[in-house]
Order: C-alpha cells, then structure tokens, then sequence
C-alpha cells in the first residue's frame, strides 16, 4: 500500500513513493535524483517542477512522515479520557506501533541522523521538536487537574511526567531500533505502566 494518496495527481506519489524509498535505503547525501525519476516513471523537469530541489524534496518528505504518525496517534489516543496519565500511555504505545506499520518512515528517521547539511539539519530538528510538541499539547490541553494532590506543584509534575517518557521511549527505541520483536513492545508497555504508576501514586490524590 503506497504511503501517498494525491488522487489529483498519481505521478506525485509515484515520484514521492520512490523517493521515500530511495532517501530511506540510501540517506540523503547518497541519493540519486536520477535513480528517482527513473523508478517514478517520470521527467527530471517533472520532479523539480514539483519539488524545487532535492533538499526540499527530502524535508518534504520528513515533514510528512512525521505528520502521518502524529495523525495516527490523534485517532487512537483517547482524548476524552482526561486522565493524562491513561492518554500518555496510550500515546507512547500508539506511536511505537506506527512507526512498526511504516517501515521506511523508520529508515528515513534514523539515517537523518547522519545529515550533515545545516539547513536539512536545522529543518528536520525543528519538525520534530514541533511535532513532539503539538503532540503533548494536545495530551496535556483539558486534562483533569482535580486528579491530582493539592500538594504538589502541578506544572512541575507534568515536567516530570513528560521528561521520564521521553527517557523511556528514547531507549526502547535505541535497544529495540524500532523493531517490533517477540516481547519488545510488551517491554515497554511494562516500563511505561511502571512509571506512570507510580505517578499516579506521588502525584494523584
């Protein structure tokens, strides 16, 4: 099944579906322009027409691969459960699950690592910084603060909260490499469950 869907036009996905394919096997510096078109099926002028350069063509792409798994876990989380808790369980595990369901979306994250263009650099740092964002903006907007102890400063715990699952998700990623193996995910659900709990306990009523 082809990540794009432009029903306006097939010929960007085709050109957007082997660039895809080619940033991810290859990194951005060794990609081929040519290899591009050619798997495409169409005219080098067809693909700058669309896409102005290379760069904007690999941004492009990191933006939207970030954009499908932010989406994917804006129609699995829970929002209306205003336990923050319960919806940054369900976020972590939902967003381990997307990127298993796109592979080559994991391949273009991790060579991106390896970029050494400033400008792709500062681009792709700052959609991901942005999308993490919007992503625990929506998990902390209409929580139900009564939940937790008059105690303790509010803000503060959510910091707390935020920065642990971070940790957590950052090196199951790091050990697991994305990778859905035999208990991997069930690991992390334990890990996270783990914490939250005891969050849950310092932190709630």
């Amino acid at each position: 099944m082809s990540e794009f869907l432009h029903k306006d036009d097939q010929r960007k996905d085709r050109i957007l579906e082997a660039a895809l394919i080619e940033f991810s096997d290859k990194g951005y510096k060794k990609a081929s322009t040519n290899t591009i078109v050619r798997e495409a099926g169409v005219s080098k002028g067809l693909l700058f027409h669309y896409y102005k350069s290379k760069k904007d063509l690999y941004i492009l792409l990191f933006s939207y691969a970030n954009k499908v798994i932010e989406d994917e876990i804006y129609a699995e989380v829970n929002f209306a459960d205003r336990d923050v808790l319960n919806r940054l369980y369900q976020s972590t595990i939902t967003n381990i699950e997307a990127y298993d369901r796109h592979p080559l979306f994991v391949k273009l994250f991790e060579l991106n690592a390896k970029v050494e263009e400033p400008e792709i650099i500062e681009a792709t740092l700052k959609i991901g910084k942005d999308t993490g964002l919007r992503i625990y903006e929506k998990a902390f907007n209409n929580i139900d603060y009564y939940l937790f102890s008059d105690t303790i400063n509010i803000d503060r715990s959510l910091e707390v909260i935020k920065w642990t699952i971070d940790r957590i998700s950052a090196d199951w990623k790091l050990e697991h490499k994305f990778e859905m193996k035999s208990g991997a995910l069930e690991q992390l659900s334990m890990d996270v469950s783990h914490y939250l709990d005891l969050f849950r306990s310092a932190f709630y009523r």
